[in-house]
């Protein structure tokens, strides 16, 4: 009897151990550095989570998890969904434009946030990844650049606001606009009709 119990605390011991095993978070990784700097950019960024150790910018299902869990960490509320494939890969660059621009090749506007990893970063941090927070206004910006290049491996756009919406006094001039071009048009082809029947 007393090896029967034995031998069923030590299933129910490793079925424990095996769910939690199972269980355990897939961030468990996730560990940060050093504090990063949201000054290393121009223009500066409004928050920065990281740096977290080595490359977390890619599609592997534990630094998708990581990701998340990073950028949850921003101000703001953004969640990203976790569908690597998904994201634009011209949102995914490996090089910087002109020496230090992070170019995803569209204006990017309001709260933008940016996955950047470095090989070894500015300062004594080492191969880490960051997430910067943006706010880049209703003008928006093409790029973002770095103060500091070292080490830049690659990048990834994980949103950006829409682009700036007309004021309606704008919407008000461009119908008047369109109503007096149409309006010239049709004066014309009048004038061209009655010369024809001449």
């Amino acid at each position: 009897m007393k090896t029967l119990k034995a031998k069923l605390f030590g299933a129910a011991l490793l079925g424990a151990c095996a769910t939690f095993g199972v269980s355990a978070p897939a961030n468990a990784a996730l560990t940060v550095v050093s504090p990063c700097d949201p000054s290393l950019t121009t223009p500066d960024a409004i928050a920065c989570a990281g740096y977290y150790s080595g490359n977390l910018l890619n599609g592997s299902p534990t630094d998708i998890a990581n990701q998340q869990a990073a950028i949850a960490t921003l101000p703001g509320g953004f969640t990203f969904d976790g569908n690597w494939s998904a994201l634009d890969p011209a949102f995914k660059i490996t090089s910087l434009s002109n020496v230090n621009q992070l170019n995803f090749g569209k204006m990017l506007f309001g709260p933008t946030i940016i996955g950047a990893h470095f090989g070894n970063v500015y300062g004594p941090a080492g191969n880490v990844s960051v997430f910067w927070l943006f706010d880049l206004g209703k003008t928006g910006a093409s790029y973002v650049s770095l103060d500091h290049t070292q080490g830049f491996s690659n990048a990834v756009l994980y949103t950006t606001g829409p682009g700036a919406v007309p004021e309606p006094s704008t919407w008000a001039l461009l119908l008047v606009g369109f109503g007096a071009v149409g309006g010239l048009m049709r004066m014309r082809r009048k004038q061209i009709s009655n010369v024809s029947y001449a």
